[in-house]
């Protein structure tokens, strides 16, 4: 691979991986409330922007492998969802028994989708994509529906 094309890979996982970012929290952990933006502004932006661009040295930089990568992605749950977001599906007794693989099933795809695209595997990849995009789909549908208070 070309500097100008590990370039131009590295600009399209950052801004999918923004993307992403945006529309899997805004659903997951937001239901598609803006009042969820307008409590956590800032914060969000830190965590879409952070995220990514954290990858996308990982990746493009230091050319780490996927199972890096995906051990990368576990110290990202633990420093996103226990240390700076205290989420109670993780940090308390029986709830981390399905909290855990759930957040690895919402994380996975945050990795992992935009650098398949950009390195075109994303169709060798297909049974893991459609499940936890099912899985991603299922707890948006949860968050937005299954809780009527803002």
């Amino acid at each position: 691979m070309t500097r100008q094309s590990r370039l131009s890979a590295s600009w399209q996982y950052f801004l999918l991986g923004v993307l992403l970012w945006g529309v899997v929290d805004f659903g997951t952990a937001g239901g598609f409330r803006l009042a969820y933006f307008q409590k956590y502004g800032p914060t969000l932006l830190l965590f879409y922007i952070g995220y990514p661009l954290a990858f996308t040295v990982l990746i493009f930089r230091w050319h780490w492998s996927e199972w890096r990568l995906f051990v990368a992605t576990l110290v990202a749950i633990v420093l996103v969802e226990v240390v700076f977001t205290r989420n109670p599906l993780l940090m308390t007794f029986p709830a981390l028994v399905f909290g855990i693989p759930l957040a690895i099933a919402v994380y996975t795809p945050l990795t992992f989708f935009p650098l398949w695209f950009v390195r075109k595997p994303i169709a060798q990849q297909r049974a893991l994509v459609i499940g936890l995009t099912l899985v991603e789909v299922i707890i948006m549908i949860l968050t937005t529906f299954g809780n009527s208070s803002a």
